[in-house]
């Protein structure tokens, strides 16, 4: 057999154009995933290095799939000498190891060359993943915003805070009311929601100038579960 034949050659290095157009489609499935990853994301975790690491994840996984083939020998190979490997790397939100197995995933079925499955299987997870986020599920706050602030008990009969919420805000839930200060003092918790989000900076100082009212802070009530 001619060793520098077309077929020994492919026999030994496999087809590069069809190993190519699989890691081509690895990566672009790996890319959607990151990108929802990226769209998705809430709190103050975001990592630009795990969003790259999805799509090497799923590229790397396909490589290793090719690699081990039907061969038993080849998969405990490859897989002893991973096991090798210690990983020390926190995982800062439980939401990412579902990011790291939905890219493991995606590479294993493009790595097997079941193609329809990991297309219909990131398109269908990526469209739940944005259905989840845009529906805020599982999420405790259902307005924007978690508005702060401390008054003067002496004021807190007035309403002097009422005329402005009515201006800027669509909606308010009071959340909770706190006495401090042997009583002189009232700590006021309110989620809220603006008619206009544009306005926030001005509806904060409106809020400041009103008289009695100090410590007047805004938190994305998104995120303040999140720390």
């Amino acid at each position: 057999m001619d060793i520098f034949s077309e077929k020994a050659v492919l026999a030994i290095l496999g087809d590069p154009i069809h190993l190519l157009f699989l890691f081509l489609i690895s990566t672009a499935m790996g890319l959607i995933i990151a990108w929802t990853y990226r769209k998705t994301h809430r709190g103050f975790s975001y990592s630009q290095s795990f969003c790259i690491t999805t799509v090497l994840i799923t590229v790397i996984t396909t490589l290793i799939i090719i690699l081990i083939e039907d061969s038993i020998a080849r998969a405990i190979g490859i897989f002893g000498a991973f096991s090798i490997i210690r990983f020390r790397t926190a995982v800062k939100d439980v939401r990412d190891i579902a990011f790291i197995f939905f890219s493991l995933a995606t590479g294993l079925a493009v790595g097997v060359e079941y193609l329809s499955a990991g297309i219909v299987g990131v398109v269908f997870i990526s469209g739940l993943i944005f259905v989840l986020h845009k529906t805020n599920f599982g999420g405790l706050r259902k307005l924007a915003y978690i508005l702060n602030f401390k008054m003067d008990a002496k004021h807190h009969s007035n309403n002097v805070f009422d005329g402005v919420m009515g201006t800027y805000l669509k909606k308010q839930v009071l959340l909770n009311v706190e006495a401090k200060s042997r009583g002189t003092v009232l700590a006021f918790t309110f989620n809220i929601s603006l008619k206009d989000s544009e306005n926030l900076n001005e509806f904060i100082k409106k809020m400041t100038d009103l008289e009695g009212l100090t410590d007047v802070n805004i938190v994305s009530s998104k995120n303040d579960l999140e720390f």
